[in-house]
């Protein structure tokens, strides 16, 4: 079973935007977050970030039962 799409065009690139900062942040440039765990945590929720930008799919928000996604 496939899920559902719940995640507009707009939350789509705003993730990927914010995930692409954050995994920056976290992997590449550490010395930006100044504790290692603290920037270990920020990349991997910035790939979160981008997975489900480019999934247009949010489990939290199913759970929550919001849509962003226009129905038409």
């Amino acid at each position: 079973m496939k899920p559902r799409r719940n995640l507009s065009r707009l939350d789509q690139v705003l993730r990927i935007g914010v995930g692409m900062v954050l995994m920056y942040m976290g992997f590449i440039d550490t010395t930006l977050i100044g504790d290692t765990y603290l920037a270990v945590a920020a990349g991997i929720f910035g790939a979160v970030n981008i997975v489900a930008g480019l999934g247009g799919y949010c489990p939290l928000y199913r759970l929550a039962g919001i849509s962003t996604r226009c129905s038409k």
